[in-house]
């Protein structure tokens, strides 16, 4: 698979999903949580509460793997993207501007706690109120598939939000 043929697998596949599962650890203990996710070119856009665990702990050890993948019933029809890299806070105006508009863009209705809470249940808009955009920033892609045979995977490494050569099978 040539990185054409990669990066369009994959952001067609990031494009046909909606949640992404995050990992991370702390004094050597695991943590995961499935969150919604919004891609803004490499990066993954995704909102969570800074007292959550994951958010928690990424505040004091930024490294992260992410898996999006669909529902299957059949090992063969397995299907995934396997990530690893950093996750930070977004700051600032602009990049909260940007992320913002990237996440609504996708989500339609995450809008309405924005221009207007009183639409949905005030406990939600609450809620909403209470959480922050986070993005996870990929340093390796794994594109894994099951169809032609069991682990089939290319891997493609990124350097500040870009692809870096040719996707490797590993």
């Amino acid at each position: 698979m040539n990185r054409e043929e990669f990066e369009k697998t994959v952001t067609s596949f990031m494009e046909s999903h909606t949640t992404m599962t995050l990992a991370c650890s702390q004094n050597n203990e695991p943590w995961a949580a499935a969150v919604f996710f919004a891609r803004q070119d490499w990066d993954l856009i995704f909102f969570s509460s800074p007292k959550s665990r994951h958010s928690k702990i990424f505040s004091e050890n930024p490294n992260a793997s992410a898996a999006i993948h669909g529902d299957y019933h059949k090992w063969q029809d397995i299907k995934g993207l396997q990530l690893e890299g950093t996750v930070e806070r977004i700051k600032g105006p602009v990049a909260l501007a940007r992320a913002t508009a990237t996440f609504v863009k996708r989500y339609p209705f995450v809008g309405d706690f924005f221009s207007d809470p009183e639409t949905l249940s005030m406990g939600l808009a609450k809620k909403m109120a209470k959480v922050t955009l986070y993005r996870f920033k990929p340093t390796s892609i794994r594109y894994l598939t099951n169809e032609e045979r069991f682990g089939r995977r290319w891997r493609l490494e990124y350097r500040d939000g870009e692809p870096v050569g040719e996707p490797i099978e590993d």
